[in-house]
């Protein structure tokens, strides 16, 4: 999760406080390696969850 968290700081993408809690509270390892593969090519932090969205 800081991993996430990490990449979206480095590539200066805002993190409101809400999305860091969703990020550090998840438990779930797979969704976790899939934000972070997603986390080097979103524009907004946001985005991170989008196909999480379509898939529910």
């Amino acid at each position: 999760m800081k991993g996430v968290l990490r990449v979206l700081e480095v590539r200066g993408i805002a993190i409101s406080d809400d999305i860091r809690e969703r990020i550090t509270t998840c438990t779930d390892l797979d969704r976790l390696d899939d934000w972070l593969d997603r986390a080097g090519t979103v524009e907004q932090a946001e985005d991170l969850f989008a196909e999480a969205a379509k898939e529910a």
